[in-house]
């Protein structure tokens, strides 16, 4: 089936930035949202950036809706927000009542499951796939889709072929909380947190000291701000808890602890880092005064790397493990998702000595200080 007139479900960042997107590539798009004020900006921001490289005239492929039945007749819906549970069944039943049979419907998996969406609402389960578009949407190649146990071979083909078309990268992913992207990216933030928390240097040292060793665009602390604390934090809780609460992936308290003062990122000016015109002006002052041992050591850029990188090496050969996925599927999300020019086996392949082991002298601990 190709896919032509899709409709999508959210008119946030993410949603505004699927609209575009397939405009830009000759779809017809009706884009639904609850909130008249949040349609209006996300079309403001699509006409602006349509406007800016001269190609206006693709506004035309984008009708903004506040009516469930115009998606009659899509190929295909995409519900662009990671919605609390709650609002997805209270909207998906509004939905079901207006088209009865729906079209094939992309649910976001960032963090929840297919399966737990499909428990949760009245979505045929022969129609669902599960999405997860890399952040931000307008840029990043990435899409991960799940399938469901009754997901049809064909819908999922329509779907990556589509993705193909809009010059994404489609990696196909068995049903788990957090796919590969979300679960891996937890265990490098929190080992990114881990060693600010002891000491191992300020944000921009580690992110700097991570840049150098990995060649990546951005380090852990840039790319939290970036994202928004408050979204990461809200990701952090959903994947502890489908997975069981694990300890290694409990929610870092200074990420919260942030949250709690409004400080999220390069949206509010303030995170790790101060922001001036969406550029980093300084690093948050107030660290200082709930990080007790805040850029107590001098620490090698190749120990920083190897403490960030290490975890998530092992928690890849976990995840493979589990969902019986590829070394390339895991490679090649990671270095899409994250922005990095290798995924996480090849810097182990390519460095093996920087992940041996390493034993801990009494100087490396924090209580001798």
């Amino acid at each position: 089936m190709e896919i032509n007139a899709v409709g999508v479900i959210g008119a946030d960042s993410n949603g505004a930035g699927a609209a575009e997107l397939l405009a830009r590539n000759g779809l017809q798009v009706r884009l639904y949202d609850d909130f008249k004020d949040a349609l209006a900006q996300a079309m403001a921001r699509i006409s602006w950036s349509l406007s800016r490289d001269g190609k206006s005239g693709l506004l035309a492929n984008i009708e903004p809706v506040q009516d469930y039945a115009t998606f009659e007749g899509a190929d295909l819906l995409i519900e662009a927000p990671d919605r609390e549970m709650e609002d997805r069944r209270a909207g998906f039943a509004r939905m079901l009542k207006k088209l009865g049979k729906p079209p094939l419907t992309a649910v976001n998996t960032s963090t929840r499951t297919l399966k737990e969406i499909l428990r949760a609402t009245e979505l045929p389960e022969d129609g669902v796939v599960g999405f997860r578009f890399g952040s931000p949407v307008r840029e990043n190649p990435l899409v991960e889709i799940a399938r469901g146990e009754k997901t049809p071979d064909a819908a999922v083909e329509s779907c990556a072929a589509l993705m193909r078309r809009l010059g994404r990268t489609p990696v196909l992913v068995k049903d788990n909380p957090g796919q590969i992207l979300e679960r891996l990216s937890r265990v490098f933030t929190l080992s990114a947190l881990r060693a600010l928390e002891t000491g191992k240097g300020c944000p921009h040292e580690i992110d700097s000291a991570f840049r150098e060793m990995s060649g990546a665009v951005r380090g852990p602390f840039e790319a939290l701000d970036r994202r928004g604390l408050d979204a990461d934090v809200r990701a952090a809780q959903a994947v502890y808890e489908a997975l069981g609460r694990p300890d290694r992936l409990a929610p870092s308290p200074i990420e919260t602890r942030l949250v709690q003062y409004g400080q999220l990122g390069r949206k509010s000016t303030i995170g790790f880092y101060i922001y001036e015109d969406g550029v980093i002006a300084g690093e948050n002052p107030i660290l200082g005064n709930i990080l007790k041992y805040l850029g107590l050591r001098k620490v090698e850029k190749a120990e920083i790397f190897r403490e960030l990188m290490a975890p998530v090496i092992e928690e890849a050969r976990l995840l493979a493990s589990e969902i019986m996925a590829s070394e390339y599927d895991i490679e090649t999300a990671m270095k899409l998702g994250m922005e990095w020019p290798k995924g996480p086996f090849a810097y182990h392949r390519d460095a093996p000595e920087l992940f041996s082991k390493k034993a801990v002298s009494e100087f490396d601990r924090l209580d001798t200080f």
